[in-house]
């Protein structure tokens, strides 16, 4: 699989021959966006569901599910690193990262599917396919989603192309993350009526059908366009040691595992908060996550007029600032007005939604500051570092949520609700990611991607 010649079709992939082709079609950035929307499908699902679902569907207890969450990051951690090795050393007709949307889709999709049906096994037989089933869907997602964080680095090497790349991919996912997270609550009711089980089962396997698809599309029409280096890949061991050099990669990967950890935390806890503060039903649910939804596109659309004026990095610092204040205000804004928490809701994800694009346009710009400083670049495996944090990000929202759920008493259902379960479940959505977003703005502060810097950085590659 790593060692196919590249003959006939070459995917697109263009030889070098002077500067490297930097504009990408906007139709390709579209395309380029289903890899991440389908990934998202996957994403949502975890993160919006899964606690709840394990918890209150498929009836594991609160502490199980979060040991469950973080025992698994022990093989990420072995994993994660060796598929970013792998996807740098791959060479196909098709390129270098590009193949593995087409290698992965039929997996994830399975393994998706899977995590989401309800056997009658008895507890420790429910327990035990729990785990197995989550590990197959993270280690098939991962060998999915490190090289196609990465492919961005074989499409442009431009900043600010790379900035419209992540634009249009993340108004990708707010509408991928829109369809899973108002059509699953839709499709559980219709499709399972009074069996919830069975809803999720049908709905889970309908979404995962569409996130092959949207692999397979990504794979057909995204080009590599940026040459190789030409400069023979190190040794494992040499590669994660220069990539833990790289100090920009460093604080990359923190911020990353406190954004992912916000988003799960808040995703996570998004159906409690619903259900229990603000007593909404199935249709409140489907309008609560469509505003939030509808929020991240607009934001992750309007990101980019901001970046024409101020460097990525400012602006990014400045809107985790805004939803530090934010977030620590919703805690006192009462559960009794849904309607005002639909304009809040709105208001907090178009924020959020500028977080994305810039995110991952920094890694992609830590990744090339590696190269301008160090002299290596190992694009796959700087994404495979980061795959790791995003999903010790999706343990550790996990263990939270369920931590807080354990030390609040939490017991499924309205009328076990106390005033301290209440009040856990309002912080998991107000005041703990607030302090998350304090410490992502502060951690961003600590990079010297700015303006000039970058400005060098591209001087340098064009020399």
């Amino acid at each position: 699989m790593t060692a196919i010649a590249q003959h006939g079709d070459t995917g697109g992939i263009v030889p070098r021959a002077g500067a490297p082709a930097r504009g990408v079609p906007f139709f390709e950035k579209i395309c380029y966006g289903f890899g991440d929307a389908g990934g998202t499908v996957i994403t949502g699902l975890i993160a919006n569901f899964l606690t709840f679902y394990y918890t209150d569907v498929f009836g594991l207890a609160p502490g199980i599910v979060g040991i469950l969450f973080l025992s698994l990051r022990v093989f990420d951690a072995v994993s994660d690193p060796l598929i970013g090795i792998m996807a740098d050393r791959t060479r196909t007709r098709w390129g270098k990262f590009r193949p593995y949307l087409l290698w992965t889709a039929i997996p994830v999709g399975l393994s998706c599917f899977l995590t989401f049906q309800s056997p009658d096994l008895g507890y420790d037989g429910k327990v035990a396919y729990a785990a197995a089933t989550y590990f197959l869907l993270a280690l098939s997602y991962s060998l999915n989603n490190v090289p196609y964080c990465a492919l961005i680095t074989r499409m442009t090497d431009s900043a600010r192309e790379g900035v419209s790349c992540q634009s249009v991919r993340f108004a990708m996912v707010a509408i991928a993350s829109f369809t899973v997270s108002v059509g699953l609550p839709i499709m559980v009711r219709h499709l399972g009526g009074a069996d919830v089980a069975r809803g999720y089962c049908d709905g889970v396997a309908i979404l995962s059908v569409a996130a092959v698809a949207m692999f397979v599309i990504c794979f057909l029409f995204v080009r590599e366009r940026v040459p190789e280096t030409g400069a023979a890949e190190p040794p494992l061991r040499i590669a994660i040691a220069n990539t833990l050099k790289n100090d920009q990669l460093r604080l990359t990967f923190v911020m990353t595992l406190l954004l992912i950890g916000i988003f799960n935390t808040k995703g996570g806890a998004a159906l409690y908060f619903i259900t229990y503060v603000l007593n909404g039903d199935s249709t409140y649910q489907a309008l609560f996550f469509g505003t939030a939804t509808a929020g991240g596109f607009l934001g992750s659309v309007l990101v980019q007029l901001f970046t024409r004026r101020f460097d990525v990095r400012t602006v990014y610092v400045w809107v985790n600032l805004l939803l530090v204040a934010g977030h620590f205000a919703a805690f006192f804004v009462p559960g009794g007005y849904p309607m005002l928490w639909l304009v809040l809701v709105a208001l907090c994800c178009i924020a959020l939604g500028c977080t994305l694009p810039l995110h991952f346009t920094l890694i992609q710009l830590a990744d090339q500051y590696g190269e301008w400083k160090l002299g290596t670049r190992s694009s796959g495996m700087s994404f495979a570092f980061n795959q790791f944090f995003v999903k010790l990000a999706w343990a550790l929202a996990g263990a939270l949520i369920s931590g807080v759920l354990v030390i609040v008493s939490y017991k499924a259902g309205a009328g076990n609700q106390t005033p301290l379960s209440l009040t856990g479940i309002r912080l998991l959505s107000t005041v703990i990611p607030g302090v998350m977003h304090l410490a992502l703005a502060l951690t961003a502060s600590r990079l010297i991607l700015d303006r000039a810097t970058i400005d060098r950085m591209t001087a340098a590659r064009a020399a």
